[in-house]
């Protein structure tokens, strides 16, 4: 942590460009600290320049989204040292891959300096100072909270009396002790709660999708960590905890709002791809340079370097393949548009859901001019799900409206009055529905799932030795009690 904070505070100030388009974000940090926390611009700079921070490879431009999570749910497949290791479970043995989990962990952790020196700056004045204070502080918080609770996800246990990770709310050179996951859902609930408090009445986000506030920070909401992203983060927090009545609330607040209605069937195949959808994306980081990322991994196949989804064409009996996943609790009848998110060739799949390529395959031309570019990170089919998966025994019937609701969005047939909605059936849908979104991977740890190892042709039963990746050697540098 002390190497992590000397690099922070080398850099005080994230800036925006002084490019009109408000999207272009990227940060400067030239700027002297006193200077650029002066103005309402100056803060609003800071922020841009923290999400576009989030959009690193080792962050949710790659690795905290599919890069990493995707292999170990076993959904996507990378044939390099780093995929074959990771698919493997093997986190100690390759030194690119203790080198990926240390970016993922530095990087992390400059994004939350980055956010708690806006804040440091930002407690210094007045909430009267600024019309747009609130909008600050709550989205500051938000992306703190954030980022901690994907750390905790990937780095930490379930059980919260074990070790967390550093909860960290200051910005100075001090090395942070380590929380325990309890505390760390703590810290990571009053972010929340409070940047919602914060935007409960003031968030202008509205559906259809309206960019014409007069101030700009107020448009495109769903770049910012607005209410309803705040809402959704809560849900996703208290479902992973276990809290299935405070997870219920938070999905169906942000249901109930009406700002992010399902889209329709012919949209399904590229809702998500490269562009934040106007309709499900409740949050998502405006990018640039994810579809060369994309491209790269996602589309462009090569031996070494894609991710691809296992797929028995190949002539591997995968006791898990993308089509056996789409398969579960499906009628031979009933056409999954979701499907339609994958293409075969050459005899390798791909799965092409996060990938822009309407605009890949038009000679490089934006083929979606009004959509925003980037990476959606949390959309409303979740929403549902959670919801549906928390009243599952608490309101049968509310459930499977919502269940229903998700499902006939994707083209499927609604559940019968003569079957049963099942936890197992929410579980395989969520699968389908978050397929290549990071999000599998979490929930089978939530649950402590034995993994179907398609790298193995094996179940491995369910361990933290698994399920938790390993902190980095060099954050143990500076803490001689602390063992990892």
């Amino acid at each position: 942590m002390k190497k992590i904070y000397l690099t922070l505070l080398s850099v005080l100030a994230l800036t925006a460009s002084s490019c009109d388009d408000f999207l272009d974000v990227r940060p400067k940090g030239e700027q002297v600290e006193n200077d650029q926390f002066e103005t309402a611009k100056g803060f609003e700079d800071a922020i841009y320049g923290v999400y576009g921070y989030m959009t690193e490879s080792a962050l949710y431009g790659m690795d905290m989204v599919w890069g990493v999570a995707e292999i170990l749910s076993q959904d996507l497949k990378c044939t390099d040292t780093f995929g074959t290791d990771l698919g493997k479970y093997d986190y100690k043995s390759n030194a690119v891959t203790r080198g990926r989990f240390l970016a993922m962990w530095t990087k992390g952790y400059q994004a939350i300096g980055y956010a708690n020196n806006a804040l440091k700056n930002l407690d210094k004045k007045s909430p009267d100072a600024f019309p747009l204070y609130d909008f600050y502080k709550a989205e500051l918080l938000g992306i703190r909270a954030m980022i901690h609770f994907d750390l905790l996800r990937f780095f930490a246990p379930t059980d919260p009396a074990k070790q967390g990770i550093p909860y960290v709310k200051t910005f100075n050179f001090s090395v942070k002790p380590f929380s325990t996951v309890g505390e760390c859902y703590d810290f990571i609930i009053a972010d929340l709660t409070e940047a919602e408090s914060l935007l409960k009445e003031k968030e202008v986000m509205a559906y259809p999708r309206d960019n014409e506030n007069y101030d700009r920070f107020l448009n495109w909401r769903e770049t910012h960590l607005n209410l309803y992203a705040v809402q959704a983060l809560l849900a996703r927090v208290y479902w992973y905890m276990g809290d299935y009545s405070k997870a219920a609330e938070y999905a169906e607040a942000v249901i109930g709002s009406g700002r992010f209605p399902l889209v329709d069937v012919t949209e399904v195949q590229n809702y998500v791809a490269g562009v934040l959808s106007p309709k499900e994306t409740i949050f998502g980081l405006y990018s640039t340079k994810y579809l060369s990322t994309a491209t790269d991994y996602l589309y462009s196949y090569e031996t070494n370097k894609s991710y691809n989804p296992f797929d028995d064409i190949s002539g591997t009996n995968y006791l898990q393949s993308w089509s056996a996943v789409y398969s579960a609790d499906t009628e031979s009848t009933s056409q999954d548009y979701r499907k339609n998110q994958f293409r075969q060739g050459n005899g390798v799949a791909y799965c092409l859901k996060m990938v822009d390529y309407l605009t890949i395959e038009n000679s490089n031309v934006q083929a979606r001019p009004n959509l925003i570019t980037g990476i959606s990170l949390i959309h409303s089919a979740e929403m549902y799900l959670i919801a549906a998966d928390a009243l599952l025994e608490s309101n049968y019937s509310k459930a499977l409206k919502y269940f229903n609701d998700e499902i006939s969005s994707r083209g499927l047939t609604p559940l019968p009055d003569t079957e049963t909605l099942t936890a197992e059936r929410i579980y395989n849908e969520f699968h389908k529905e978050l397929f290549c979104e990071g999000q599998q991977w979490f929930n089978m740890k939530r649950l402590g799932r034995d993994i179907i190892s398609n790298v193995e042709s094996r179940v491995i039963p369910a361990s933290d030795n698994i399920y938790v990746l390993p902190i980095p050697d060099e954050e143990f540098e500076y803490r001689p009690d602390y063992k990892n």
